[in-house]
């Protein structure tokens, strides 16, 4: 029986965050499933950096860039006329012929790239993990310059003409069906999981005092990592602890993130409410340096309006510091947080006290812990649920006849 060969997509840069370390997660987890099954995986990536990253975890890939063609390819394929004259030349893009060329039988995207448009002959599975864009349109960064359309084509062919569809959470399977009519019976369910890298970061006084000394910062801090988006909501944690300021009550507050274009406002709401004293922006991190900044934090700290999940609280509790965060996306994190309402400041700001109460950083630091065991039970049945399909997949494909 010939090896199924996987292509695996690893595309997004390491600066977007917690877009790059689930990919990253994925790709892991994927290399023991080819061990295991007998199969083999290829992975592919446009960053140089992102190869260094893998070659820490053993790993080999290949630079696979978009080229000229490729972006013609692309273009013309939003003009939906094309796909006619497509099928009339089955022309095949560049980077679809590179993957044939390689004995590629089956494509990975381990984040809902674009590149799915570009698959005319290999069939593809693909990972979406929210559908923001159709929950709060009103957010520049998932509507502006035409990036609502581009969504709705991308998620819209993704999901119906992809052969498995991953996602982290049941309410996505059930938002992409009903939006867009995808066959429920191909979505599995992955759920997050807490970085690699601060999953295993070492602790030790020495290591996370070397890391806060370099960014200056002394323990017990507000922690919020996320990228400057108008989504990721900073502005209301700034509110929140002018609020508790006028009580007498003076909280610090680190950021930590890539400017997506929402630093310049985040910089003139500090010096508005007077809070340049108490907040520290230490920009992006490497990702080695995560699990001290989680540590050194009294708390994780995440009024985003994007979900259903996120990946920072399954981070905090991995290294047992407590979480804050909206209740909106209480489904996720269950009792394993103080939740307020990321409309309201002071709704954060009393989330924020909630904190001191006797008690309360115990409880949330274990029933973080059980919550990280229920999410690796999910896990577990999600990846054996994959692995059934790929055996049908494979034997689909031709592929358990020689």
């Amino acid at each position: 029986m010939r090896p199924l060969r996987l292509a695996v997509m690893l595309e997004q840069a390491i600066e977007v965050g917690g877009g790059f370390q689930q990919p990253l997660n994925d790709t892991l987890w994927l290399r023991d499933w080819a061990k295991e099954s007998g199969n083999e995986i290829v992975v592919y990536s446009p960053y140089s950096r992102t190869m260094e990253v893998l070659k820490e975890f053993g790993i080999e890939s290949r630079l696979c860039k978009f080229g000229v063609l490729d972006h013609a390819f692309l273009f013309l394929k939003y003009c939906r006329p094309f796909d006619l004259v497509q099928i009339a030349l089955k022309a095949k893009s560049p980077f679809e012929r590179a993957l044939i060329k390689d004995g590629i039988d089956l494509v990975h995207f381990t984040s809902t790239s674009k590149r799915h448009l570009l698959l005319y002959k290999l069939p593809f599975l693909i990972t979406i993990f929210d559908t923001c864009h159709r929950d709060a349109p009103e957010f520049p960064e998932v509507r502006a310059f035409g990036e609502f359309e581009r969504r709705e084509i991308l998620f819209g062919l993704g999901c119906t003409k992809a052969a498995i569809v991953i996602v982290n959470a049941p309410k996505l399977i059930d938002d992409l069906s009903q939006r867009y009519a995808m066959e429920r019976d191909r979505a599995i369910c992955i759920p997050f999981s807490p970085s690699t890298y601060v999953a295993r970061s070492p602790e030790g006084d020495a290591t996370d005092s070397a890391v806060l000394q370099k960014y200056g910062l002394q323990p017990g801090y507000l922690f919020y990592p996320a990228q400057f988006w108008p989504h990721k909501n900073h502005a209301m944690l700034l509110m929140a602890l002018a609020l508790l300021r006028e009580r007498g009550i003076t909280e610090r507050l680190v950021l930590c993130g890539s400017d997506r274009g929402g630093r310049e406002k985040i910089d003139a709401a500090i010096a508005t409410y007077g809070l340049a004293a108490q907040v520290s922006i230490v920009g992006f991190v490497e990702s080695s340096e995560l699990g001290a900044l989680y540590r050194g934090a009294s708390a994780l700290v995440m009024p985003s309006y994007f979900g259903p999940t996120n990946m920072p609280p399954l981070e905090a509790w991995a290294v047992g510091t407590p979480v804050i965060y909206p209740e909106a996306f209480e489904e996720q994190v269950g009792d394993a947080a103080i939740l307020f309402d990321y409309d309201d400041p002071q709704s954060l700001a009393d989330a924020i006290l909630g904190l001191r109460a006797n008690g309360t950083r115990e409880r949330l630091c274990e029933a973080g812990y059980q919550r990280l065991k229920l999410f690796a039970a999910e896990t577990k049945r999600g990846r054996e649920q994959f692995a059934r399909q790929m055996q049908r997949l494979k034997h689909r494909l031709g592929l358990a006849l020689h």
